[in-house]
């Protein structure tokens, strides 16, 4: 970069700046630096954007499936407050799949990331084990691993599970259907535990019929789901479907047995993904900040990168019910 610099007759700093392409610089001397670049063949290193630290400025997300709206949305979130604060971001697909999430962490580390932002697909901390021996900042978000100390950022899933059976039992309904998909990451087993204390509570049928637990998040979940419960002998007046993508699935199977929601059925989704308000009827869900909990995970990981010895951060974010169109009342009690 110095002899970039003589050659432009420029000081290092405009080159940095033209390099990472930050701006501040006028026309003329933009050109004038890339006219040297070239000369030179000069190739600026990943891992070297800033000449005084050797940084990379390079952050992983890995989401456990980036064609789900949800991660997909989330990773957005990330990557925008990432690259605001003059960072960029490597995002990773782990299809679910440990052994593709492990190879995926051993690429970031190749590429000398920073710290890591973790959806992870793992069941266990040992894919995590790597990136603390390496020193590696990392927010785990969405989802919790119980034997891994690290920062943690996710929402409080059994207090949304337990607002959506209270939504639909003070609507009178008494027979309520709750999709999950899947069961195994801690999240999805925190909202299932607070339907079932909510179910407890209020004393409602707990017929263990009405809990459907898939092995997707998907549409087709919800739609198979759905239909499940719809063809019971007495079939739930309301489904609590735990995301908002199966709960469209549930909204196709109700149209296909030429039910009404909510004349015939209440239905509910969780995330409040954008979606939700452009169903007919419009989605009633349990709401996650997700714009909050995106900027809090990468908040929390830049004051990581900063201060490496401090304890690890514990962010826990509320849910919020959003009431729409699709629950009502029963038409009929059972």
């Amino acid at each position: 970069m110095l002899e970039v610099a003589k050659e432009a007759g420029v000081s290092i700093a405009t080159v940095s700046r033209v390099v990472n392409g930050e701006g501040g610089v006028s026309k003329t001397l933009e050109n004038r630096v890339r006219r040297a670049v070239k000369k030179l063949h000069y190739h600026p290193s990943s891992v070297a954007q800033s000449l005084a630290k050797q940084r990379s400025m390079l952050v992983g997300i890995l989401v456990p499936l980036l064609e789900h709206p949800y991660y997909s949305r989330i990773a957005s979130v990330i990557e925008r407050r990432l690259f605001d604060c003059g960072y960029q971001a490597l995002i990773c697909n782990t299809e679910e799949d440990e052994d593709r999430e492990r190879a995926y962490i051993e690429m970031l580390l190749r590429q000398r990331v920073e710290g890591i932002i973790i959806d992870s697909s793992a069941r266990n901390s040992k894919n995590l084990t790597e990136l603390h021996e390496n020193h590696i900042p990392i927010v785990l978000f969405d989802r919790v691993l119980s034997d891994v100390q690290c920062n943690q950022v996710f929402c409080d899933n059994s207090q949304g599970g337990f607002s959506g059976i209270q939504h639909l039992v003070e609507l009178g309904h008494r027979r309520i259907g709750v999709i999950a998909a899947p069961s195994y990451p801690e999240t999805l087993q925190r909202r299932i535990r607070g339907t079932r204390e909510a179910v407890e509570f209020f004393g409602i049928d707990d017929d263990p019929e009405l809990l459907v637990v898939g092995d997707t998040q998907l549409f087709d979940m919800g739609y198979e789901a759905g239909l499940h419960l719809l063809r019971l002998p007495v079939p739930p007046t309301a489904i609590f479907a735990l995301t908002d993508v199966t709960a469209i699935g549930v909204m196709h199977a109700a149209a296909e047995m030429n039910l009404r929601i909510p004349d015939d059925l209440s239905l509910m989704g969780y995330d409040d993904l954008p979606f939700a308000s452009y169903t007919v009827p419009q989605l009633t869900t349990v709401a996650q900040p997700l714009d909050q909990m995106g900027a809090t995970a990468v908040e929390v990981l830049l004051d990581q990168m900063g201060k490496q010895d401090q304890p690890p951060v514990k962010a826990v974010l509320t849910t919020k019910l959003v009431v729409r169109g699709s629950t009502a009342p029963p038409k009929r009690q059972t």
